[in-house]
């Protein structure tokens, strides 16, 4: 009897759409050993709310102190300072802009959001405040009216490159492919080096299937940017899929950039697992294992060392980890099963197929081993 390596571990093709750029924030990598891309379907509907908004007409003051001193915790130096600017300042529109960008890098969406409602009060003729807007519109799941601001953002500026690849962004993340990549074109013509854009065009093709175009846009955008971490990581997923060789060099430019990224130790190990390059799965595997201890790569090397290289003991020590890490991993517990088996230990074999069963009475691999035990 044979297992195979956990399938539902490898690295996320949304690796995604994960920081997708520098300093763009719309899509999140998904750092976690499960490669799927969830592009789940959000409505692209709603109005945007502060469109007649005058620009530079006489506003009512605004208090600056609606948001502040509302609590006993010392506020930070960086929040401080601005707010202090913002009692001498009541009406600066810049000076909320750079609360709201404050709140938005620390997680606070609600106080940017209202701060950035301020902002458009007082001065809603700036491209960069509708783009800030559609940062906080989005986190907050109001995609349709993320879509607006960043629509009024390029009516502003019609140049504006960031609001053309969040836009191209915000499609690919509905599948909305021809129309993303219609926004990728057009932040193309105004930067034709932009690497981000060549990334999400590859992107785009990736989940069109059109294999051979997503693998010639991401060579294209890591030409332009040599650093740019996410591209190497597709290239190296998309020659993976192919059992093409070339996956090991884009993985380790990747980890050239990233030393310590376990989704590319995992990739890498994963690859020269699936092509039965043993020795290198296991070195790959046991650097990441130096910096993340992951059940994951425990069962992978309980796998190699249980069929492949036949150290039982070894696999055992895997498989333990692996549990104990996750104790209701429960095809760690089986592998550990079929080690002990192996070994002729009935006794502890046995416990192993019984608690896979006490986790999924159903679980058909452990209630065929255990048939096979009283047979014997």
């Amino acid at each position: 009897m044979t297992i195979a390596s956990n399938q539902n571990n490898v690295i996320p093709n949304s690796i995604v759409i994960n920081t997708l750029r520098k300093g763009m924030t719309f899509l999140f990598i998904f750092v976690n050993m499960k490669i799927k891309i969830n592009l789940c379907l959000i409505a692209i509907a709603g109005i945007f709310i502060l469109a007649s908004c005058g620009g530079n007409s006489k506003k009512e003051e605004i208090k600056s102190s609606d948001s502040l001193n509302t609590t006993t915790t010392k506020i930070p130096e960086e929040l401080k300072a601005i707010n202090e600017q913002l009692d001498a300042n009541p009406n600066s529109a810049d000076l909320y802009h750079q609360r709201a960008k404050y709140y938005y890098k620390n997680k606070d969406f609600k106080a940017g959001l209202e701060d950035m409602m301020k902002v458009m009060q007082i001065d809603s003729t700036k491209a960069d405040y509708f783009l800030t807007l559609s940062d906080l519109y989005f986190v907050i799941n109001k995609t349709g009216n993320a879509k607006a601001a960043l629509e009024k953002c390029i009516k502003l500026d019609e140049k504006n490159v960031d609001a053309m690849l969040k836009l191209a962004e915000l499609y690919l993340y509905v599948r909305k492919n021809e129309k993303s990549i219609e926004y990728i074109n057009m932040a193309l013509k105004v930067d034709k080096y932009n690497s981000k854009a060549y990334f999400m065009k590859g992107m785009n093709y990736k989940d069109i299937k059109d294999t051979a175009r997503a693998i010639s846009s991401m060579q294209t955008a890591v030409e332009q940017d040599q650093q740019y971490y996410n591209a190497y990581m597709q290239l190296g997923l998309l020659t993976a899929a192919q059992k093409n060789p070339l996956a090991i060099q884009y993985y380790k430019n990747a980890i050239r950039i990233q030393p310590k990224s376990s989704e590319t130790w995992y990739a890498l190990g994963k690859f020269y697992q699936d092509m039965q390059d043993w020795n290198n799965a296991i070195t790959s595997y046991t650097t990441l294992l130096q910096f993340e201890n992951n059940k994951f790569v425990h069962y992978n090397m309980g796998v190699i060392y249980l069929e492949k290289i036949k150290k039982p003991d070894i696999a055992i020590n895997h498989f333990s980890e692996a549990i104990k890490l996750d104790p209701n991993y429960i095809e760690s517990y089986f592998g550990r099963g079929l080690t002990y088996q192996s070994i002729h230990n009935i006794k502890l074999a046995s416990e192993d197929y019984q608690a896979c069963l006490s986790i999924d009475p159903n679980y058909q691999p452990a209630l065929g081993a255990l048939h096979q035990l009283k047979k014997n």
